[in-house]
Parts: structure tokens; sequence; C-alpha cells
């Protein structure tokens, strides 16, 4: 198989496998609880490892099951009793966007769309003028899904900080692929996955919560770990971004999470990048040599490593199908990942390619040769 899929899954390595597996067999042996108690300092680093991954503090990390658990947690432990109002860019996310949508209905949130460019860049000139108006919370998603680009997140950190307005960052397509700095970002919150540029297994992720930020944070879902009891009847929150976890979680995930960044740091995150961006752009070159083909590339100096194209001379659906008897692993992103993006620009859904670091010339030039036959009569 030729796999172009990394923004949907990277492929674990084998040593992430083995990790879980040798994990699920202490579990076989000895039971759950004593084969946790022998990893728990691996367990305990996989915060450092995440933590010194995007300028932040240990406990200001929580581990979650992926970024739309993650996300979802910050959202609904904020207060909207009273209503609010929410700022969101075009290119968010749809399942971020249904959140937000129930939000509304349930508490009258008022959720609006901040101006941008034709290719969905946020307008800051725009949001300065939004945030004159008191504002409860920004939510960026910061590389989009359907398209290379990249939003001005540090731009609008700075602008959100300057107002005082809590920004939660999506960088599920910018971890394990570009630098993050929770510090540069000045954002409130980020959340993140594990199973994608990362290559770790499904079911991983974490929040980072700036330490401000969480004592206004009142998760509903609590338990013992999360929200310890402490005399008669009193029970307070933890004081770290743990509250939002829960006791029960996957040990065998979270080893393969810390195995995945063990090998991420070890490739180098500069390299990673790097290599990402040259496979990227050396893919965009040669897809716009072929006919009847459009590839999405946005007026920026900085794209991401997603490719992502429309066909007007194939159903992309039949493109996709052909692509896959061909042996080759892409995506085809409906319009209800993006929604408001994609019914700006008017498409049903786009294809789309994401090479890793480490995908083979020979498979991207495989992956070339196949679109074209594909688009043949």
């Amino acid at each position: 198989m030729h796999y172009l899929n990394h923004a949907a899954c990277g492929l674990m390595s084998d040593a992430t496998r083995n990790t879980m597996h040798a994990y699920m067999c202490q579990e076989q042996q000895m039971g759950s609880y004593l084969a946790a108690k022998q990893v728990h300092k691996v367990i305990a680093s996989v915060y450092q490892k995440i933590a010194q991954a995007i300028h932040a503090r240990p406990e200001d990390i929580a581990l979650t099951q992926g970024n739309s658990d993650g996300w979802g947690r910050i959202i609904s432990s904020m207060d909207w009793r009273q209503g609010g109002r929410i700022l969101v860019a075009r290119n968010e996310w749809g399942g971020n966007l249904g959140v937000l949508m129930q939000l509304r209905a349930q508490y009258g949130v008022r959720i609006e769309e901040m101006p941008c460019n034709a290719d969905g860049l946020v307008d800051i000139d725009a949001l300065d003028r939004l945030l004159q108006t008191p504002t409860s919370l920004v939510v960026l998603t910061w590389f989009s899904s359907n398209s290379p680009l990249i939003q001005p997140a540090q731009t609008i950190g700075a602008l959100c900080a300057q107002y005082r307005t809590p920004l939660l960052i999506d960088a599920a397509q910018a971890m394990g692929q570009w630098h993050i700095d929770v510090q540069a970002l000045q954002c409130t919150a980020l959340t993140a996955p594990g199973r994608k540029w990362l290559r770790g297994p499904r079911g991983t992720g974490f929040a980072y919560v700036h330490p401000d930020f969480l004592p206004s944070l009142h998760p509903l879902g609590a338990d013992h770990f999360s929200r310890p009891w402490q005399t008669d009847s009193t029970w307070v929150h933890r004081t770290d971004a743990k509250k939002l976890e829960l006791s029960e979680s996957s040990i065998a995930l979270r080893l393969g999470l810390s195995q995945a960044f063990d090998e991420w740091n070890a490739a180098g995150a500069a390299k990673v990048q790097e290599q990402i961006q040259e496979r990227a752009t050396w893919l965009r070159e040669r897809l716009q040599t072929l006919p009847a083909v459009k590839v999405h590339i946005p007026q920026r100096e900085h794209l991401s490593g997603i490719v992502t194209l429309e066909c007007v001379s194939h159903s992309h659906e039949h493109i996709h199908t052909s692509l896959q008897r061909q042996g080759i692993e892409a995506a085809l992103c409906p319009a209800a990942f993006t929604p408001w993006d994609m019914q700006a620009r008017q498409l049903h859904s786009v294809l789309r390619f994401s090479p890793s670091y480490d995908t083979s010339w020979d498979s991207m030039a495989f992956c070339v040769d196949a679109l074209q036959r594909a688009l043949q009569p």
C-alpha cells in the first residue's frame, strides 16, 4: 500500500504496536491495576514529553481520548448558563461546530463567524473590531483539514491577549508536523490527538490549559481522581489540568503514545517539519500538471503538509475508488468535515493527500501516476 493519509491517521511503528501488546500481556497475567503500577513512571513521563514539545508545564497537560474529546471537555467545562458570545473561523472543524450549535440551542450562546478572505484566512483587522465588543471565547482550527491553509494563530493569540479574551486552539493537524509553542501563541487552551502526524494510537490525545484559565473550568464529569473527596461531604477539583481527566483510561494506549513521542523526538521535530513540507510542495507541483485538476494553494508564505484538490472531469468518489484499487490510501473529505468553508467555496468534497516525513518518493511518484490513470476517460 502507498499510504498518503497521515492527516487522518498516521501509521504506527512496530515499536509502538509492540509496546502496547507487551503491556496487554502483562494485564492478562497480573490484572490491570498491578500492571499499571509497574509502568506508572512511564505514564507520568508522557505529561513531561507533551509539555516539552509545546513549551508548557506538565501540570498544565491533561491526557484525553482524542482531539474532539479534549476540545469538548474544555468547552463543556465553561459556564454558559448566562449565554455568551463565541467567535469562530470559517475553516472550523465540523465536529466542533456541532458542539457550538448545541451551546446556542441550549444556552442561547451567540456563534459568530470571523470575517476572512477567499481562502478562509481570518481578517485580523476585522477581528480587532469584533473583539472590541465583549467576547466569551475565540475558537480557532489552526491548520485546516480540507486545505493547506494555516491560520495566523500567533497574531490572533496576541490580539486575544490584548482584549483578555480566551483563545481555544484546535491543533489537530499541527501537532506532529509543526512547531508548537503555547507561550508564543498566547492561547488559553490547545488540544491535539496522538493518532495523526505523531503516529500514535487512535484513542489518545491531550489538552493544554493555561493555569490562569483552569479555575474557570468546572467539568461535570468527575470522579475520585479529578474531584477527590476531602472531608465529610466535601469534594474539591484538582488544581492541575488533570481535573479534566477521569480515573478510567487505557494504559496500553498511553504507553503507545509515549513511544510515538519518543520516535518523533528521535526523528527531530525540525527535520520532520522540513521533510513533510518538502514532500507536500513536490506533490502540489506535480499534481498541478495534470489535466482537469485544481490544486488548492492558498496565498500564504507557509502551507501545511496537507494537499487537496478538486477534479472537474470526474466525480471525487470515482477518483477515490480508483486510487484505492491501485493501492493508494488517500482521503475523500466531505462537506460535513468543514461545512462553513466548503459551502463558501461551493465544494461538496475534496480529495486529500497527506504524506509523512518518511513517505517514500516512489510512493509519491506512484500517487501522481495513479491519479493520472484515474483521470483517463
